[in-house]
């Protein structure tokens, strides 16, 4: 049988396979389940991002990509002058310079703000849905290579750093032993 993917198809199927759908590697939302504040505000030994800030960054820069799919003209006007998300240039660029100033990972979050956490994780899922539906109204011919490069990268994104979610809580032992 031959099938013919269209490059959005298969950003869907990979969009599909780090938020929610289990293949060889755990998706985001699975990460995520079963977390509670008081592990998603713990900090590594040695230091580093608290679950919960990873998530707020993701958040961050999902909710972005939402907003620069459903209007193009996002990543032209950026807010208070900082640089969009998009082709940001090489690592030494003065636009990645802007990109990292940003803190877009947020305090540490509070172990005992719980009502916090749970709102944390509605955005999640919300900006989830939002993007799903989003990636759902695009083909390929409304893509240009710089819309494409910037869905390869946000993918890829996630990906990096659910792996770092899981590491995090087999350090603190909050993973289930049941998916060891």
């Amino acid at each position: 049988m031959h099938m013919n993917l269209e490059l959005m198809d298969i950003f869907r199927m990979e969009y599909d396979f780090s938020w929610d759908t289990e293949t060889w590697f755990l998706p985001l939302e699975p990460a995520l389940e079963g977390l509670n504040s008081t592990d998603a505000s713990w900090q590594p030994p040695g230091g580093g991002n608290t679950i919960w800030q990873t998530v707020n960054h993701l958040n961050y820069y999902n909710a972005l990509l939402v907003r620069q799919i459903n209007d193009p003209t996002t990543k032209k006007k950026s807010s208070n002058n900082k640089a969009s998300f998009g082709d940001i240039g090489k690592p030494a660029d003065s636009k990645w310079k802007a990109v990292l100033a940003e803190d877009t990972f947020g305090d540490k979050g509070n172990p005992e703000d719980v009502e916090k956490w749970k709102a944390t994780m509605a955005e999640t899922r919300l900006i989830c849905k939002n993007l799903r539906k989003s990636l759902a109204h695009l083909n390929d011919s409304q893509q240009e290579e710089e819309r494409v490069g910037v869905l390869a990268r946000q993918i890829m994104h996630n990906v990096y750093h659910i792996g770092q979610i899981v590491l995090i809580r087999k350090q603190q032992g909050s993973w289930p032993k049941e998916r060891d």
